[in-house]
Parts: C-alpha cells; sequence; structure tokens
C-alpha cells in the first residue's frame, strides 16, 4: 500500500467512527478497483474476461500458492513453501513474496491455515486437473503429522495441535499449545479429503485414530455438549471451555470417517456422531439468537460471539444432513441472514449493504473496514441454499455478495481487503488473502456454476465424491472418483453438449445415457445461452468417466510439433503415453496457437524439475513444477490462461536445470497443449432477484414462520442495520423477543404486532429484482412507551414519507394495530432500504423509533392508515 493509500484508509477508519448509518450506500471505489455498476445501479464485475472474475481470482490464488517462496532445510523442520510453517506474509506491488518472522502466538493458526490449504487444493485439483495441488497437499499433509502431533503419553495422545501457540515455529509444537477441537476436526476434514485424492494410507490411519479419540472423550449425556472446546482447557488464556456451534465441524468430521467404513470400536465414532447432531438440533437450534451459539470458534481470542466460520460450516452441514435437520429450510435462511444483522453493528467497520450487496466483517468485534472475507465465505452456503431449493433471493444475495468480494485482487497476487482501497488483515495473513480466498470461490462456483463457472472452457465444479484423476486431452475429459456410491453426482460446466458419456471400473464399461431426470445413472443437460452446457452425471459403482466431444473451435498440439532447443529427449516411460523431456538448464519448448485460452499438459514426477513459462515473451508469475511424490498414470495441467485476446501467440517454456528441494531431480515433461478461440459472454445473473412478496415479523425469535389469516408466511426479520456498537449483542438491545401479552385490536392477526424493533436509528434493506413494489409497514404501540415523544420518521429509498408519526396516535390508541402503504416504490441500487428514525429526524438519537413487522411485494398494496 502506499502513502496515499495509508492515509486514505487512517482516514476512513476514523471517519466510520462517527458516520450516521446510511443506507443503500455507493462508493465509487471497493477494494482494490473502480465500481462497475449494472443498468439496476447493483454491482458488476470489475474484469471483462470471458472466463469471469471468480475464475480470474481463483488463478491468482493458486499461482500465489505454487510460486511462494521455500523454507531452507537447515533452519526449518522440513523443506516446503514458508506457509506450511508461517501465516504471516509481505506482498510487494510487484508481487514479490516475504515470509515474515513469527513468534509463538501467531504461530496459532497453523491448523485454520491447513485446513484452508488442504481443502482448497482438494477441490482446485478437481476444478483445474493441476497436480501441483496434489504437491502442495502432500507436503502440508506431511509437516502435520511430522511435527504438529502430542506424544504418546498425552491424554489425547498422537492428536493434532491445532494451535501451537508453544514451541518454535518451524519446528515441533509443543503440546501446551491449545489443542482446539472444532479446528482439529477442520483439518481432518481436509485431511480425509487428501487421502481420498491420493491414497496415502498414512493419512487416513491418523484421521481414524482421531475419531476414536472424539468417540472415546465424547459426553454423551443428553442436553450437554459432547465435547469442551479444547482438549486442555487448561492453556487457553480464557477460562471459558464451552463449545457451541463449532460443533459442526466435529460432526462433518465424523460423518467423513463413517462414510469411508470407518465407525470405531462398537460403533462408537457414530454413536458420538448422534450425540452432536443431537446438541445441535436440540440445544443449540432452539437457541439461534443467542449470540455465541454460533461462535467460538477464532483460535485467537474468546470469539462469544456468532463468526462466520461457525455460521457457515452449521448451515452447511444441516443442508448436507436434511433428513437429521427437518426445519432446515428455516433454520438455513435465518441463522445465516442473523450474520448480516449481527455484524453490523460495528460503527467502525460499518457493515452494510454497498450497492446492492451485503458486505460485513468476520464478527462484531473485528477487523475495522475489513468487509471482504465474510462476505465470501457465507456467499458459499448461500449459494447452496439457492440451489438446494430454488430461491431467487438466496441466488441474488449470494450472486452480488461474490461480485462485490472479488473486487480484492490484483494480477500480482496483492489483495486488498478493504473496502475503502487497501490493507487490514491481507497484507499480514496469508492464509486469509489466498488458501481462505481458493476454497470459498471453488464453493460459490460449485453451486452458481451458471453465473459464476467460466464461459467456453470445461471444468468440474462439484462431485459429491472427492476427485481422484482429471484428464483434459483434445475434446475429451476423463476423471476419477475415489469410490462411487449410490447417489453420486458430478456437475459440470461444458464448451458444448457432451456427445458420449461413459462409465468404467469398477462396474464393466457402460454408456450413462442422456436422461430427463437422474433417478437412475446417467447425464441431464442444461443449455446455456453462451452455447455452454451444465451437465450433471449421476454414476453410481463407476468410480471413472469418460466424456467426448467437449468445445467447439479448439486447437491442439502433442509434444512432437512443439519447437524445442536444447537438450530434449522423448521418453516412452508413462504407460499411456510418450513425452518430452528435459533436465539441463536453458533447454526451451514453444508452440504457437491463435485463440483465446491455451492449456499446457505434461506430467508430474518424483523427479520432476522447474521451468519458467513466457507467454508472448512475458515471464508468468508462477513457474512451472513437475514435482509430485506419487506416480500418476497420467498428464496434468501444467500451465493454463483463458483471459486472451483473439490474435497469434507464443508460449515457450525454459527448463531451469533444478527442482524444488524435495525432488529427486530436474526433468520438465511436456506432453501437449490444446487451445481455442471459443467465444461467449458469460452470463452474470443482471436483473434477477426475487420479485415475489418478502415478509418480516421484527423482533420474532421463533424457528417457523408465522402464518397470517390469509395464509402468507412471516420470517424473523434479520436483514437490518443498526449501530449498537463493537462486541454488542443486537438482538439482546434491540429486539422484542417476548411477544407483548396484552389483546391486540384492529388486526384479524394479532401475531404480526407482538414483537418487534426499537433503536433511535435503524435501516431494513430488503433485496429486490427490477420492478416496482409496495411497502407495508406495521405497528402497534404496545410496551407501554410514550409514543408521542417516541415518534418515527420514516425514509424509504432516500425519500421521506411519514415525519414524527405518534404510533398511537395513528391507531386511535395504544394495543391497536396499524398499517402504513406505500405504493409504487423503485428499488435503488437493487434494494428497497426503509430507514426508521426516532423523534426529531433534525436531532437523531432524541428518542426510539420501532417497528412490529415489513411487507414488501409487486404492485399495489392497497390504502394504509394516514400517519398522526
Amino acid at each position: 500500500m502506499n502513502a496515499a493509500h495509508r492515509l486514505l484508509a487512517a482516514f476512513t477508519a476514523i471517519f466510520a467512527l462517527v458516520s450516521p448509518l446510511e443506507a443503500a450506500k455507493v462508493q465509487q471505489r471497493y477494494y482494490a478497483h473502480p465500481a462497475v455498476h449494472d443498468r439496476y445501479g447493483v454491482i458488476a464485475p470489475w474484469y471483462t474476461g470471458q472466463n469471469g472474475q471468480l475464475d480470474f481470482r481463483i488463478r491468482v490464488a493458486a499461482e500465489t500458492l505454487k510460486r511462494y517462496p521455500w523454507t531452507d532445510p537447515k533452519t526449518a523442520a522440513a523443506a516446503a513453501p514458508h506457509f506450511v510453517f508461517n501465516g504471516h506474509w509481505k506482498i510487494a506491488p510487484d508481487g514479490t513474496i516475504t515470509p515474515v518472522p513469527i513468534n509463538d502466538w501467531d504461530n496459532g493458526d497453523l491448523g485454520q491455515r491447513a485446513a484452508y490449504v488442504l481443502s482448497g487444493l482438494v477441490d482446485y485439483y478437481r476444478y483445474s486437473g493441476d497436480p501441483a495441488a496434489i504437491a502442495l497437499v502432500h507436503l502440508q499433509a506431511e509437516a502435520l503429522l511430522d511435527h504438529c502431533l502430542t506424544p504418546a503419553d498425552h491424554p489425547w495422545p498422537n492428536f493434532l495441535i491445532s494451535v501451537p501457540v508453544k514451541g518454535k515455529p518451524y519446528g515441533k509444537c509443543d503440546p501446551g499449545g491449545m489443542i482446539q477441537l472444532d479446528i482439529v476436526a477442520e483439518v481432518g476434514i481436509g485431511l480425509l479429503k487428501a487421502y481420498q485424492m491420493t491414497g496415502n494410507q498414512r493419512w487416513f490411519d491418523a484421521c481414524k485414530h482421531w475419531g476414536d479419540l472424539f468417540a472415546k472423550n465424547c459426553n454423551r449425556l443428553p442436553g450437554q455438549a459432547p465435547w469442551g472446546r479444547y482438549a486442555n482447557p487448561e492453556s487457553a488464556k480464557w477460562k471459558n471451555n464451552k463449545q457451541t456451534g463449532g460443533v459442526a465441524f466435529i460432526l462433518y468430521f465424523l460423518d467423513d470417517l463413517i462414510r469411508l467404513g470407518h465407525t470405531g470400536k462398537n460403533n462408537e465414532i457414530v454413536q458420538a456422531r448422534d450425540a452432536g447432531r443431537a446438541y445441535l438440533r436440540d440445544v443449540l437450534l432452539p437457541a439461534w439468537t443467542v449470540n455465541d451459539t454460533w461462535g467460538r470458534n477464532y483460535w485467537d481470542w474468546e470469539d462469544p460471539v456468532q463468526a462466520e466460520n461457525v455460521t457457515e460450516f452449521v448451515c452447511r452441514y444441516m443442508m448436507d444432513n436434511k433428513d437429521a435437520f427437518p426445519n432446515w429450510r428455516n433454520d438455513v435462511r435465518n441463522i445465516l441472514t442473523l450474520f448480516f444483522h449481527r455484524t453490523s453493528v460495528c460503527p467502525k467497520s460499518a457493515g452494510e449493504v454497498y450497492s446492492g450487496a451485503w458486505a460485513f466483517p468476520e464478527s462484531s468485534g473485528c477487523c475495522g473496514r475489513s468487509l471482504w472475507y465474510g462476505p465470501m465465505e457465507l456467499a458459499v452456503p448461500m449459494a447452496q441454499y439457492a440451489a438446494e431449493t430454488g430461491s431467487p433471493w438466496a441466488r441474488e444475495i449470494a450472486r452480488r455478495m461474490q461480485i462485490l468480494a472479488t473486487y480484492d485482487g490484483h494480477e500480482t497476487g496483492v489483495s486488498e481487503d478493504n473496502i475503502d482501497g487497501g490493507f487490514v488483515v491481507n497484507a499480514d495473513w496469508f492464509k486469509i488473502a489466498h488458501p481462505m480466498a481458493l476454497k470459498h470461490l471453488l464453493g460459490t462456483i460449485a453451486w452458481l456454476p451458471e453465473e459464476f463457472a467460466p464461459a467456453r472452457e470445461n471444468h468440474i465444479v462439484r462431485s459429491t465424491a472427492v476427485v481422484r484423476e482429471v484428464l483434459h486431452y483434445e475434446a475429451t475429459l476423463r476423471y476419477r472418483t475415489f469410490d462411487a456410491p449410490a447417489g453420486t453426482i458430478t456437475v459440470l460446466r461444458l464448451a458444448s453438449r457432451p456427445v458420449t458419456v461413459i462409465g468404467r471400473s469398477p462396474l464393466p464399461e457402460s454408456d450413462l445415457p442422456f436422461r430427463k431426470d437422474l433417478r437412475g445413472n446417467g447425464y441431464t443437460v442444461k443449455t446455456l445461452a453462451d452455447g455452454d452446457s451444465l451437465v450433471t452425471i449421476r454414476h453410481d459403482g463407476f468410480t471413472s468417466v469418460f466424456l467426448v466431444s467437449l468445445g467447439p473451435e479448439t486447437g491442439f498440439a502433442d509434444h512432437s510439433q512443439f519447437a524445442y532447443a536444447g537438450k530434449w529427449e522423448e521418453t516412452g516411460r508413462y504407460p499411456l503415453t510418450d513425452c518430452q523431456h528435459a533436465d539441463r538448464a536453458g533447454a526451451t519448448a514453444v508452440v504457437k496457437f491463435k485463440g483465446t485460452q491455451i492449456r499446457l499438459l505434461g506430467w508430474s514426477a518424483p523427479d520432476g524439475g522447474l521451468a519458467e513459462v513466457y507467454l508472448d515473451g512475458v515471464k508468468q508469475a508462477a513457474a512451472i513444477d513437475c514435482w509430485q511424490p506419487y506416480s500418476r498414470a497420467f498428464p496434468g495441467l501444467l500451465f493454463s490462461r483463458a483471459d486472451l485476446l483473439e490474435n497469434e501467440h507464443t508460449l515457450q517454456i525454459l527448463a531451469l536445470g533444478k527442482g524444488n528441494p524435495r525432488s529427486e531431480g530436474a526433468y520438465v515433461y511436456l506432453d501437449g497443449a490444446d487451445w481455442s478461440s471459443a467465444s461467449g459472454k458469460p452470463e452474470l445473473g443482471e436483473g434477477r432477484g426475487p420479485t415475489e412478496a418478502q415478509r418480516w415479523v421484527f423482533g420474532y425469535p421463533g424457528r417457523e414462520d408465522l402464518k397470517d389469516s390469509a395464509g402468507n408466511l412471516w420470517r424473523p426479520a434479520t436483514e437490518w442495520i443498526v449501530r449498537t456498537g463493537t462486541m454488542t449483542d443486537s438482538v439482546a438491545a434491540t429486539w422484542w423477543t417476548t411477544p407483548c401479552a396484552e389483546p391486540i385490536g384492529g388486526t384479524k392477526d394479532p401475531q404480526l404486532y407482538r414483537y418487534g424493533a426499537h433503536a433511535k436509528e435503524f435501516i431494513a434493506n430488503v433485496t429486490v429484482g427490477p420492478g416496482t413494489y409496495y411497502v407495508r409497514l406495521k405497528f402497534a404501540a404496545t410496551r407501554g412507551i410514550d409514543t408521542k415523544k417516541n415518534c418515527v420518521t420514516i425514509e424509504i429509498c432516500g425519500k421521506r414519507v411519514v415525519t414524527k408519526m405518534d404510533v398511537a396516535a395513528t391507531a386511535g390508541g395504544p394495543n391497536k394495530a396499524v398499517d402504513l402503504v406505500f405504493n409504487n416504490i423503485a428499488p435503488r441500487n437493487g434494494v428497497i432500504d426503509v430507514r426508521f428514525v426516532g423523534g426529531d429526524p433534525d436531532k437523531p438519537g432524541s428518542s426510539e423509533a420501532f417497528v412490529q413487522a415489513l411487507e414488501v411485494g409487486p404492485r399495489s398494496g392497497g390504502t394504509g392508515a394516514t400517519p398522526k
């Protein structure tokens, strides 16, 4: 960050402390780029490449991981990229990475960092076929098991020291560091995925042992937490050992073990899992509005408030286990959007809706104007909710949030996480800047491939089974999964409709037929406007799937068609094909092509070496590393770019004559290259969004929606902003959760008027699609307050519609319902925002405003009362 950016960030942070509550905020700049809006005033991508903004950001994250500096084995426990041992970094504007020395305490992020690296890279391999992901996963996993386990005589023996705040960084972890159980489980989830990708039995054995310890130490008494927060609570800085929503991490881990056939002695892991589910279902969900129910996850503070990590995992767990959580539709929606409300309380952060998209910090007490990674993470369960329910509301919120969040990235690997430009977190903490982003962006594409997967390319975007092999070769794609139990589904976005889909091994080879549904093995196709296809394949029993004819306008050159200089040799050492290889510094290979995208294929092996890549004479950020520790029977993706102009291009590979410190050699293996000139406009979802009526009851803490006399459902109001202050509980401060017991006159639906919200000032933000709407506001003076003094001023989309309304006078007395209706409301920036101010609007804060319920719907809402 330059001096001007630092000054701007400092000024913005100071100003935010005293700035008034705003609605429908629009800035000229977001994070790293000037703002771009669509014709409706809603945030639009700054990036115009055909592959899309999320794919651009995924490439930057992956390249940053691949080019990270390595440790000197003389000063570290092992040779590996520094991020394996150290979460701190500095990155210069030109992309130069410098690891920063850390102390014991800062080493505590090891578990979370490893979890992001493992899970993110397994998903990245599925998406790209890049074998560098396998190499980096191996290095991270081996470091954990070699240097971060408790000794055999520990009460939790050979267990992951997930928060090693004691011990020597880059060395052995001290078991006196904190062993936080939900983080152990989060690492275990990634390690089990890595095992399925590579077949490394050591990793599976470690996870089975961890699962046995979770089962052994499980408290199965009904109504009690099955586990505390720590295996060693005496080592934590705070006395509270409470485990709340973090139990979802443990449940995912145990479920994965059970799925892989390890259920423990006498099914103890299944019993522990069931105890955890009962705790989540019967204890935590009824307390969904309590602040720390979804907190206590971050390693570096007590975190007694709703946190984004827990919110994500709990919501995804319920959607992935619907039978165990029959109220999942309401619970997921409520908990996800409650996070918007809870984290917007801090004036310094000023979380709210920006250009139609929600942006908020990681919790109610952290990280200033870093309104970046919280939305990036919660877009994933929101996108899944949209896919699982068909909700245009959830789809639009997820779409907007992720477009805004991916304004952070530069080609160099610099990531600006301050919404006003510059840095708050990402200049120091590598795990958030890139591994976390990689994981969440792949998760969003998985559920919203139509909006976000690259156009005119071929990618596996989602699979219920872990993908072990991916081979893109000319007009074919082959992939192999670890297993294929009943209900195995893989989703792909392809540049054309497949001609043939074949299932192979362990069952005899068989065509998988085109179907209208997937009640049996086969595939469905949805054709997109640009000619792409969304292909969903069901392949129960078939761990290998082969697709033919995947793209128009393709070109291909095998290795024999490259132009070589220096010493290259052809080898047939691999079972499927031969290839060219070189291990001498200065050996070059060149391929010329015309197109908008290029993919270089080659082999990776234990003796693989390094090569630089030049595209049109420009050295690319990440070198090729042909090393990985496993012998693989297929080539992989060594390099790709998908944002080129339709011109003649030259790709050059320069062997460096050396390998990384783990390699047994220096060989660069080249197999071929394919490219494409296919073009099409990405479908970004502009102009979509919910147009049906949305109905909220403020202050309502119930998990079941309220039904009115017309049969309409009203849900808890959560998409609203109130600035109660850093680390405050907005529910306790501003929700009337105890229903009014007095009779309420003038209505057939008194239940809609028994709760409410109250504050000196607050704003409701209703996400909508284009059109005109009515706004209905419901009031009742039910709390015995002086409504003349506590009068209400209302603005809708920036226009004053009511000034100093006395609710009791308007309704004809206390405990009487009254509705105001406003018609012909056009959204601004994709949102209908309703601002409530108490007392004299020229003297904000003089008293409190309140409201009971809100309804926004299309067309006209009729006539309401005249405010007094």
